[in-house]
């Protein structure tokens, strides 16, 4: 039996592969949309999302329920010792609540620890990687908790927006304000900071926008080995060249490009880009 096992939410952007190679377990977030019910990379293709994303109905996203995380930590509960479960802030999501008020009940069964990461999308995911790391070497729940809190405040994270539309649509963004922004061609650049996104900065188009979050991503980890992951909005191709420019400007010894999840891309839209570093 494992000492420890490690679960996350889907809203960590955990590519696959990687999910796989260290083995976490990943509960997907819940996507309404109209009368019809999905959960994130399970049931909804990329493609379909964005399609119904610009339907008259907008895709609501909430946290997995308490039952979502029962069922997943009983099922791990026979091949664990403990489970530290890493989710989404808990200043912009019920996810950590949800999965807390599963934990206490399955404490018969398996010790649930959550963890929340203070960040989102792949901060989330590196902290999980993390943690399974440190599962496989054999660590204490007592001492993969530190190991965390001592990268969570490290973890830097950057997105540039094409549009707001989105932000607005989402309840993100009042109406006067999209609209102000899109009268003078606003592309917002946000920073997660403790926990919040937060607008850093305002400029006329998006490539200077993506600028902005290189010449920032650069900046906030100096010349340190970081591991990097550029998050896109169904925009692969321009992830990949956001990608090659960052390598120009940061020592990276991790790059992970992936897809920006439902539960993400219903509040800032296709074509967004964003970047999680964590420097060591």
């Amino acid at each position: 039996m494992t000492r420890v096992k490690v679960v996350t939410d889907s809203s960590s952007g955990l590519p696959k592969d990687l999910e796989k190679q260290h083995n976490i377990t990943v509960v997907p977030i819940p996507i309404q949309i109209g009368n019809g019910s999905y959960k994130e990379n399970v049931d909804l293709p990329v493609d379909e999302f964005y399609r119904l994303l610009d339907g008259e109905t907008m895709p609501k996203t909430s946290s997995p329920s308490p039952g979502d995380f029962v069922e997943t930590y009983s099922r791990l509960a026979g091949t664990a010792r403990e489970i530290i479960s890493i989710h989404v802030t808990a200043k912009g999501s019920g996810t950590c609540q949800s999965a807390q008020v599963a934990a206490d009940s399955v404490s018969g069964k398996v010790k649930v620890h959550v963890y929340d990461s203070n960040t989102v999308s792949m901060g989330t995911g590196f902290l999980s990687i993390e943690a399974a790391k440190a599962a496989l070497e054999g660590l204490t729940i007592d001492q993969i908790r530190e190991r965390l809190d001592g990268l969570r405040d490290k973890i830097r994270a950057f997105v540039a927006l094409p549009t707001l539309k989105y932000l607005q649509r989402s309840g993100r963004l009042s109406h006067g304000q999209a609209i102000f922004g899109s009268l003078l061609s606003i592309k917002p650049v946000i920073e997660v900071r403790d926990g919040l996104l937060e607008v850093v900065d305002r400029v006329r188009s998006y490539p200077k926008a993506l600028e902005r979050v290189a010449e920032l991503a650069a900046g906030a980890v100096s010349k340190l080995p970081s591991r990097v992951a550029v998050m896109h909005g169904n925009s692969y191709d321009e992830a990949v060249k956001f990608a090659d420019e960052l390598k120009k400007r940061i020592n990276i010894t991790q790059l992970v490009i992936g897809e920006v999840g439902a539960s993400l891309a219903v509040h800032g839209g296709p074509g967004m880009i964003g970047v999680v570093l964590l420097p060591k």
